[in-house]
């Protein structure tokens, strides 16, 4: 595959591409599941290759999306925010986030014509869902608003037996309400995917909605250490682990504040002293079975010191000297759980290890780097 970078430009609303651009050095990039993403590119506004381009309106913040790519793969996409100059280089900067840093910046409500943000009507009430399907029935409620529109695929709608209410005067934040769905036990990863359309001269992001895992668990790829694998890095955090009794702060005040508990005694008879955490991040929540849920999906994460690796993979799945031995970027994707072969690595036993890609980053011009997690049949 082609690893070369290259940088375009397209509006945000329509996808619509407008401009190449030519960067001045590698374009810095992150996708990670359930997460906003960022990117930034340096550009030389005179450069000969940039002289047709107009950058001041380029970087008319949210108007404008600029699209980090490799060869035809969309690494990332999503509207400028910032952008600076600095006149000794003569150098611009330009960052921004994903398409979900959007919805970080639009509240909840109902798509009905706007009256007052406390009236009734401004509450979005989704019932009979999956946890899937309220996720899908968020953004769409967004989308659904005059004018709000986005060139993103929605997945079908799901039923299932699940009910939330969201209420307006709270003046939440889309993304908020789909990191807090995400965080409920079962709650869905979600990623939106961005791509050019064959045979369009457009860009489009796809919502991917996790069952609750996004990715191939049982992907066949491999990775070995020495080959298309390189420096492996590893984090393991016990800073909240091991915990034996959660409590989720919900809606409420001292006698009247409603809570999620959840507990795992054995932790102690394994010999490990008891440790409570306390959750402050859903204090709007109103449903006891909701504020359980959060519970419990702390104390599944909080189980055992979370192990990161972080590491080095070639973009053509190449070892140095040009034998593809591994999937080449854009045939894997964010949730995939390849193998990774280790063998002579300083600190990790040789052997085969399952790992989930939670995220990628730009590295260099050859690579990007990967963030793993174990599975959580091996957890």
């Amino acid at each position: 595959m082609s690893t070369e970078w290259r940088v375009m430009v397209a509006e945000t609303t329509t996808g619509l591409l407008l401009a190449d651009v030519t960067p001045r050095d590698l374009p810095s990039f992150s996708r990670k599941l359930t997460d906003r993403g960022q990117w930034t590119v340096n550009v030389i506004p005179d450069d000969a290759a940039n002289a047709s381009l107009d950058f001041h309106s380029l970087t008319d913040a949210g108007r404008f999306t600029w699209i980090v790519m490799c060869g035809s793969i969309v690494a990332q996409a999503g509207p400028t925010f910032t952008h600076s100059f600095d006149e000794n280089s003569r150098t611009l900067s330009v960052s921004g986030t994903g398409i979900a840093g959007l919805f970080d910046r639009r509240v909840l409500r109902n798509s009905v014509p706007y009256t007052s943000i406390v009236n009734p009507s401004e509450d979005l009430t989704i019932s009979n869902r999956s946890l899937r399907g309220i996720a899908r029935e968020i953004v769409a409620s967004n989308l659904a608003q005059t004018g709000y529109g986005l060139p993103i695929d929605l997945p079908a709608p799901e039923t299932g037996t699940n009910t939330r209410t969201y209420y307006g005067y709270d003046l939440a934040m889309v993304w908020d309400r789909l990191d807090d769905l995400s965080k409920v036990i079962g709650g869905p990863e979600i990623d939106f995917w961005p791509y050019l359309v064959p045979g369009e001269n457009k860009l489009r992001w796809q919502m991917l909605i996790g069952t609750p895992l996004l990715g191939d668990q049982q992907s066949a790829a491999v990775w070995d250490y020495g080959g298309a694998l390189s420096a492996i890095d590893v984090d393991v955090n016990g800073s909240a682990s091991p915990c034996t009794r959660v409590w989720v702060k919900g809606s409420g005040t001292e006698r009247g504040l409603l809570t999620g508990y959840a507990e795992n005694g054995s932790l102690v008879g394994l010999g490990f002293p008891p440790t409570d955490y306390v959750d402050g991040d859903h204090t709007s929540v109103t449903e006891a079975s909701t504020l359980k849920g959060y519970a419990d999906a702390d104390l599944a994460q909080f189980n055992a010191p979370t192990e990161t690796w972080k590491c080095s993979i070639r973009i053509d799945g190449a070892t140095g000297s040009g034998f593809e031995v591994s999937p080449a970027l854009g045939n894997w994707g964010l949730g995939d759980a390849p193998t990774f072969g280790v063998s002579g690595h300083p600190w990790i036993p040789d052997g085969q290890y399952r790992r989930r890609i939670l995220a990628f980053n730009s590295k260099d011009e050859a690579s990007v780097s990967l963030e793993l997690q174990p599975t959580p049949a091996a957890l």
